[in-house]
């Protein structure tokens, strides 16, 4: 891959992550900014100790910042078009079955994505303290 394939690849991450905290931190309660801010700190050392797949089925619907995580993470992977989700498929579901190798992939993705939301909930949420 070229300097600036992997470039492009940064910024539509780092756009698609911007978007959706911007729209957090602008149109949402505090108490949600709380554990969204807490969640997408949390998450890369989640899912580098347990696994994507735990994790996953951790953060489904556990409250309200977490599923928006969970949520913004499916739209991501469906995007990237490294997964199909359907109106009855469950993220977790569909990481779980994939082989190995698009396990993997998947997670590096994932990974990659919530290191752009990680700086952008420091940059957009500095008042917000984050939810214990």
């Amino acid at each position: 891959m070229n300097e600036n394939s992997i470039r492009g690849i940064e910024q539509g991450r780092a756009a698609f992550a911007y978007d959706r905290v911007n729209e957090i931190a602008q149109n949402s309660n505090e108490d949600l900014k709380k554990k969204y801010k807490s969640g997408a700190k949390k998450l890369p050392v989640l899912i580098k100790t347990n696994g994507l797949g735990q994790t996953l089925a951790f953060i489904n619907k556990r409250d309200d910042g977490n599923t928006k995580l969970y949520n913004m993470i499916g739209e991501w992977l469906a995007c990237k078009q490294l997964i199909e989700l359907g109106e009855n498929s469950e993220l977790v579901e569909v990481v779980i079955s994939k082989s190995s190798n698009e396990y993997r992939r998947i997670t590096t993705e994932t990974l990659a994505l919530l290191d752009w939301v990680r700086r952008f909930v420091d940059g957009l949420m500095k008042g917000v303290e984050e939810d214990n």
